[in-house]
Protein backbone atom coordinates (compact mmCIF):
# COMPACT_ATOMS: atom_id res chain seq x y z
CA UNK A 1 0.00 0.00 0.00
CA UNK A 2 1.30 3.35 -0.95
CA UNK A 3 0.52 6.55 0.99
CA UNK A 4 0.01 10.54 0.11
CA UNK A 5 0.04 13.32 1.86
CA UNK A 6 -3.49 14.60 2.61
CA UNK A 7 -2.94 17.76 0.16
CA UNK A 8 -6.41 18.86 1.04
CA UNK A 9 -6.22 19.67 4.07
CA UNK A 10 -2.49 19.34 4.84
CA UNK A 11 0.69 21.58 4.04
CA UNK A 12 4.25 21.18 5.09
CA UNK A 13 7.53 22.75 5.32
CA UNK A 14 10.92 21.00 6.28
CA UNK A 15 13.18 23.26 8.20
CA UNK A 16 16.89 22.45 9.49
CA UNK A 17 15.78 18.86 9.17
CA UNK A 18 12.00 19.46 11.31
CA UNK A 19 9.08 18.90 9.14
CA UNK A 20 5.76 20.99 10.64
CA UNK A 21 2.92 19.57 9.28
CA UNK A 22 -0.87 21.53 9.48
CA UNK A 23 -3.84 20.27 9.45
CA UNK A 24 -5.78 23.17 8.10
CA UNK A 25 -9.25 21.58 8.93
CA UNK A 26 -8.60 21.06 12.92
CA UNK A 27 -5.72 23.67 13.41
CA UNK A 28 -3.59 21.37 14.54
CA UNK A 29 0.01 21.52 13.86
CA UNK A 30 2.74 18.84 14.04
CA UNK A 31 6.50 17.85 14.21
CA UNK A 32 8.30 15.23 12.92
CA UNK A 33 12.33 14.98 13.46
CA UNK A 34 15.51 12.88 12.30
CA UNK A 35 13.76 9.72 10.88
CA UNK A 36 10.17 11.11 11.14
CA UNK A 37 11.08 14.11 9.24
CA UNK A 38 12.66 11.65 6.46
CA UNK A 39 9.63 9.19 6.52
CA UNK A 40 6.89 12.70 5.76
CA UNK A 41 9.65 13.30 2.72
CA UNK A 42 9.27 9.79 1.33
CA UNK A 43 5.36 9.66 1.98
CA UNK A 44 5.55 13.08 -0.09
CA UNK A 45 7.35 11.28 -3.10
CA UNK A 46 4.74 8.15 -3.32
CA UNK A 47 6.44 5.36 -1.26
CA UNK A 48 5.00 2.44 0.33
CA UNK A 49 5.95 1.26 3.96
CA UNK A 50 8.64 -1.17 2.09
CA UNK A 51 10.24 1.17 0.27
CA UNK A 52 10.19 3.86 3.10
CA UNK A 53 12.19 1.42 5.09
CA UNK A 54 14.53 0.86 2.09
CA UNK A 55 15.25 4.57 2.30
CA UNK A 56 15.80 4.17 6.51
CA UNK A 57 18.57 1.42 5.81
CA UNK A 58 20.52 3.66 3.43
CA UNK A 59 20.56 6.32 6.00
CA UNK A 60 20.26 4.92 10.05
CA UNK A 61 22.52 2.52 11.29
CA UNK A 62 20.35 -0.80 12.61
CA UNK A 63 18.59 -3.29 10.28
CA UNK A 64 15.66 -3.42 8.69
CA UNK A 65 13.61 -5.19 11.55
CA UNK A 66 14.63 -2.82 14.20
CA UNK A 67 12.77 0.31 12.07
CA UNK A 68 9.90 -1.87 11.51
CA UNK A 69 7.84 -0.75 14.47
CA UNK A 70 8.32 2.52 14.53
CA UNK A 71 7.57 3.26 11.16
CA UNK A 72 4.57 1.15 11.62
CA UNK A 73 3.19 3.39 14.62
CA UNK A 74 3.78 6.87 12.67
CA UNK A 75 1.90 5.60 9.62
CA UNK A 76 -1.07 4.28 11.79
CA UNK A 77 -0.49 7.54 13.73
CA UNK A 78 -0.45 9.92 10.33
CA UNK A 79 -3.59 7.86 9.11
CA UNK A 80 -5.40 8.32 12.19
CA UNK A 81 -4.29 12.18 12.30
CA UNK A 82 -5.96 12.47 8.17
CA UNK A 83 -2.24 13.49 7.42
CA UNK A 84 -1.35 10.52 4.96
CA UNK A 85 -3.92 8.32 2.99
CA UNK A 86 -3.35 5.19 1.50
CA UNK A 87 -3.50 4.81 -2.29
CA UNK A 88 -3.30 1.16 -3.45
CA UNK A 89 -1.16 1.91 -6.75
CA UNK A 90 0.62 4.39 -5.43
CA UNK A 91 1.28 7.98 -7.52
CA UNK A 92 4.59 7.05 -8.94
CA UNK A 93 7.08 7.05 -6.25
CA UNK A 94 10.70 8.56 -6.47
CA UNK A 95 13.75 7.66 -4.73
CA UNK A 96 15.15 10.37 -2.29
CA UNK A 97 17.96 12.25 -4.71
CA UNK A 98 22.49 11.89 -4.01
CA UNK A 99 24.19 9.06 -2.61
CA UNK A 100 23.89 7.33 0.79
CA UNK A 101 25.81 9.02 3.52
CA UNK A 102 28.89 8.08 4.36
CA UNK A 103 28.17 7.44 7.95
CA UNK A 104 24.87 6.61 8.83
CA UNK A 105 23.17 8.29 11.68
CA UNK A 106 21.84 6.74 14.76
CA UNK A 107 18.31 5.60 14.41
CA UNK A 108 15.78 7.20 16.90
CA UNK A 109 12.02 5.69 16.60
CA UNK A 110 10.10 8.49 14.79
CA UNK A 111 7.42 10.61 16.73
CA UNK A 112 4.64 12.73 15.86
CA UNK A 113 4.32 15.32 17.99
CA UNK A 114 0.82 17.20 18.25
CA UNK A 115 -0.08 20.67 19.01
CA UNK A 116 -3.35 22.63 19.84
CA UNK A 117 -2.41 25.77 20.85
CA UNK A 118 -2.52 27.51 17.81
CA UNK A 119 -6.10 25.45 16.69
CA UNK A 120 -8.35 28.99 16.57
CA UNK A 121 -5.73 31.18 14.75
CA UNK A 122 -5.14 28.66 12.02
CA UNK A 123 -8.80 27.78 11.53
CA UNK A 124 -9.13 31.90 10.92
CA UNK A 125 -6.31 32.12 8.22
CA UNK A 126 -7.91 31.71 4.79
CA UNK A 127 -5.28 29.44 3.77
CA UNK A 128 -6.91 26.65 4.35
CA UNK A 129 -9.54 27.71 1.36
CA UNK A 130 -7.97 25.59 -1.13
CA UNK A 131 -9.10 23.98 -4.45
CA UNK A 132 -8.98 20.28 -5.17
CA UNK A 133 -6.00 20.46 -5.82
CA UNK A 134 -4.69 21.71 -2.30
CA UNK A 135 -2.58 24.20 -1.25
CA UNK A 136 -1.19 26.43 -2.64
CA UNK A 137 -4.10 26.19 -5.24
CA UNK A 138 -7.10 28.88 -3.42
CA UNK A 139 -10.71 28.05 -3.86
CA UNK A 140 -12.65 30.59 -6.68
CA UNK A 141 -14.90 31.63 -3.92
CA UNK A 142 -11.29 32.68 -1.81
CA UNK A 143 -10.45 34.36 -4.67
CA UNK A 144 -13.63 36.85 -5.10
Amino acid sequence: MHFGVNSRQVMSETIDGETIVIHLGTGSYYSLQEAGADIWAAIARGANEAQILDELERRYDGQRDDFVPGVTALLGELQAEELVLQSPNGSGYAPAAGDAPLERAPFVEPKLEKHTDMQDIILLDPVHEVDDRGWPHASEAAVS
